[in-house]
């Protein structure tokens, strides 16, 4: 399976299974609305019989229960309000799930380019080891630097071990995102983002707006920051519920009696009421009422934590922007010189076996190292579209 990232996310969005939870979920919560607009008791229906000699009238009555104070129309209110929720949920999932298949298809590139750099230093290592032989054979160096050029060429196979093992990984990661079985070989297609050049970084692409702009974006865009805005609705909503509760339950009555004796009807018509003697659900409205102030306090809160957030995400992308910048324009070049001459001046007899490997080494390092701020790059680019709900940079958020 080739896949852009892109392609990615519209699969991830077809078969992700905690998508398809939320959004079962929101059927749950629009089912709610359905329970709290039927009535919550049905009229009833009876009827009497004498069975002893005292008494020959026989009726039927009716009770016909009444809601009174709007306490349907506010219960059908916070049902909305759930189905809202909800919603808002399942954008929260959506939003997590997405930037959690961004950075496993991140993962995986570079999980198999480390693995491809491993490859390849284990070819640089072959031919040092080459270059000793035959240098021993013609006399001019001792047994002992092919042994030496032997060993780290090993130890740099031992690498390549947990380098594979990283790319099963990642790719096991992805595959339980997109809903995939866990053995699909998926080969990441980069479409021009993946691996930034220094030209690239310094272009309009990868510019950003400013940190104020970002806050402004993330206040209108967060899912969380909107969902706490709706809590707040559904807790005043709740409010109104309590208060229409505390209205007394009326129930109109008929009955119809027959006396055989007569014979003659009666027809009789009351009213129920019911009195609060002990319980006029003050403590309802209360605590709903404390349900609402806590939400407040909540709205605050998670303002403040998606501001810093924003912040956080914006310094940690800007340091790995300037870090990546300085292996690309600097360290990459020097180090593909450095290397090249090392391993010549070593294959033409010149030098020592621990020069050659030392600056193997060290150059090494540093191409992983690249790697490693390649992908730190996009993981703080991934934080920092998770903190504003926005793409920035790379198609699709």
């Amino acid at each position: 399976m080739r896949l852009t990232l892109p392609q990615a996310i519209e699969l991830v969005e077809k078969s992700n299974p905690e998508l398809r939870v939320s959004g079962q979920s929101v059927e749950v919560a629009r089912r709610g609305v359905t329970i709290a607009g039927q009535r919550p008791l049905n009229p009833t229906v009876g009827f009497n019989t004498p069975l002893g000699p005292a008494e020959r009238k026989q009726g039927i009555f009716f009770i016909i229960p009444l809601e009174t104070g709007g306490r349907r129309e506010a219960r059908l209110a916070v049902a909305e309000s759930g189905v809202q929720e909800a919603n808002l949920g399942l954008s929260q999932v959506r939003l997590t799930m997405l930037n959690q298949t961004r950075n496993a298809f991140v993962e995986l590139a570079m999980a198999r380019a480390s693995l491809e750099q491993s490859r390849r230093d284990l070819e640089f290592n072959d031919r040092v080891v080459a270059a000793a032989r035959r240098r021993f054979e013609a006399g001019d160096a001792a047994e002992a630097e092919v042994i030496r050029a032997r060993f780290e060429r090993e130890q740099i196979a031992r690498g390549v071990f947990p380098a594979e093992n990283r790319v099963e990984a990642a790719q096991l990661l992805l595959n339980r995102l997109l809903g995939q079985a866990l053995d699909t070989t998926i080969e990441t297609v980069d479409d021009g983002w993946l691996f930034p050049t220094e030209a690239a970084l310094k272009g309009p692409d990868w510019k950003l707006p400013s940190l104020d702009a970002l806050h402004e974006i993330a206040r209108k865009q967060r899912p969380d920051l909107a969902l706490v805005a709706q809590q707040g609705t559904t807790a005043q909503r709740q409010v109104q519920l309590a208060l229409a509760n505390q209205a007394p339950a009326v129930s109109l009555q008929g009955s119809l009696l027959y006396n055989p004796a007569t014979p003659a009807f009666t027809y009789l018509a009351g009213v129920q009421v019911e009195i609060p003697w002990d319980n006029d659900r003050a403590g309802e409205v209360e605590q709903a009422r404390a349900r609402q102030e806590e939400v407040l306090r909540r709205q605050a809160l998670t303002l403040a934590t998606a501001d810093h957030a924003v912040a956080l995400a914006y310094s940690r992308f800007q340091a790995a922007k300037r870090q990546l910048s300085h292996d690309l324009e600097v360290l990459k070049p020097q180090a593909d010189r450095v290397l090249y001459l090392a391993e010549k001046i070593y294959q033409i007899g010149q030098g020592d076996i621990t020069e050659v490997l030392t600056v193997g080494q060290s150059v090494q390092r540093q191409r992983q190292l690249l790697l490693s701020d390649i992908a730190q790059l996009h993981l703080a680019l991934g934080e920092l579209e998770l903190a504003v709900n926005s793409t920035l940079v790379g198609g699709k958020p």
